[in-house]
């Protein structure tokens, strides 16, 4: 029974909605771990990314707020091609590990996302 007292929106909670989180959170969890996993070399400029990118779906994912939930799929598109656009200078260009992780991840993240907007309506 509800007291009526809560009048604050909330996200939409459901298995999907929930799964979707999820999956968005164990992707920005590989992203900020890749690096060390996936052993991206000299590819500092992705390493950084990766991590900015993995903390924020982390957060946004989890937190599932309603006005930002645009971010996680915008985020997970950067993810996926990040790799081929970043520029690595003098560094050594990262791994096929890398480029496959970066890929595999951002395409989880970017379904997710748009789960999560589409479940939120």
């Amino acid at each position: 029974m509800s007291s009526g007292h809560d009048t604050a929106p909330r996200a939409a909670v459901g298995p999907l909605t929930g799964g979707a989180a999820g999956l968005a959170v164990l992707a920005g969890l590989y992203l900020i771990v890749g690096p060390w996993l996936a052993r991206y070399g000299g590819a500092a400029e992705l390493a950084v990314s990766n991590t900015v990118a993995g903390l924020a779906i982390v957060v946004f994912a989890a937190l599932r707020l309603p006005a930002l939930t645009w971010v996680v799929p915008v985020l997970g598109a950067w993810a996926a091609v990040s790799p081929l656009i970043l520029r690595y200078g003098d560094e050594t260009a990262p791994s096929d590990a890398a480029v496959t992780g970066n890929l595999i991840a951002g395409i989880v993240v970017v379904a997710a996302g748009v789960t999560l907007l589409v479940r939120r309506r």
